[in-house]
């Protein structure tokens, strides 16, 4: 029993030495109400992966936790960042859609107790594309994504979910595909913060990617926004209003749509119209020279989708 416990022990301790050595910087959104803003750029080594937001909420009962990060690591990591401000237990998990810097640092958390939640879509492609997403997550963190396995959540959203945290509750909603099949948001009423996650980008240039629906993407877009939150915390970008998160998240589905249904409808070649997209508005975001052709010629293929 002795030489069991101390094999275990031999195996988890690199991996918690190693865990100890990233530190996440919560920002105070509201009062109980905290945000770790991730990098602008593309997933890499040097930033552990973690390009996206998390975030947590104490409530009377325990913290609920809004995406687990993309490793063990970092799930490790933003746990000792909410110590550092409570001493609740971690109680619930909201995964806001199925891309690995938001669920993969699952595993950890499900350890400490806590109810993972998702929309039913975003689970999904949790299970239809988890296994890739890891490998592709060892590949580029090598041994920062020791311990990372796959844990889904068994808690499935439909459109609308309510967790009472205690004191205060929050709402899950879905309102249309976007980014994602499975975009979830967390809206607190009473704080008036809304995590959005992807459905707002800001200081970076957002992606349409192939699951992407950039119609559904806009409807769900003004069906948060309709919420009027005092504060959101978007899936990237530093915390943001109402006025920049169109500046740089609706207005740019509009002109990627207006231009691509034009581009659809007078049969336009699709090189043609991905040279002569005027995108320079958008250039001042992070990640544009990166992703802004990609993003015409995915909004001009679903246009032409959607055309016939």
């Amino acid at each position: 029993m002795v030489r069991a416990l101390l094999a275990l022990f031999l195996l988890v301790m690199p991996h918690l030495a190693f865990a100890a050595d990233l530190s996440l910087r919560p920002v105070k959104v509201a009062d109980g109400v905290y945000a770790v803003i991730g990098a602008l750029e593309g997933q890499t080594y040097e930033n552990d992966g973690l390009n996206a937001n998390l975030g947590f909420v104490i409530g009377g009962d325990g913290v609920l936790v809004i995406n687990t990060g993309p490793s063990t690591r970092v799930a490790t990591a933003l746990h000792r960042a909410i110590r550092a401000v409570t001493d609740k237990p971690v109680k619930w998990v909201v995964n806001t859609n199925s891309q690995n810097h938001y669920w993969l640092g699952n595993a950890y958390f499900q350890r400490q107790g806590a109810q993972l939640y998702a929309h039913k879509e975003a689970v999904r492609l949790m299970r239809e594309l988890g296994t890739g997403q890891l490998e592709d997550n060892r590949n580029r963190l090598k041994e920062r994504a020791a311990g990372t396995t796959l844990v889904f959540p068994s808690n499935e959203v439909d459109k609308a979910h309510r967790i009472d945290l205690g004191d205060w509750a929050a709402e899950l909603r879905h309102f249309a595909p976007a980014h994602t099949a499975g975009d979830l948001v967390v809206w607190l009423p009473s704080a008036g913060v809304l995590f959005s996650g992807d459905i707002i980008y800001v200081d970076r240039m957002l992606a349409v990617i192939p699951i992407s629906s950039t119609t559904g993407w806009i409807e769900a877009f003004d069906a948060a926004i309709s919420l009027s939150p005092k504060v959101i915390v978007p899936g990237h970008g530093k915390l943001t209003d109402i006025a920049k998160a169109k500046r740089e998240t609706r207005d740019y589905l509009v002109l990627l749509r207006e231009s691509a249904r034009k581009a659809v409808d007078n049969l336009a070649d699709l090189n043609d119209f991905v040279n002569k997209l005027d995108q320079s508005k958008f250039k001042h975001l992070a990640n544009f020279e990166e992703l802004a052709r990609r993003n015409a010629n995915m909004t001009y293929v679903e246009m032409m989708k959607e055309a016939f």
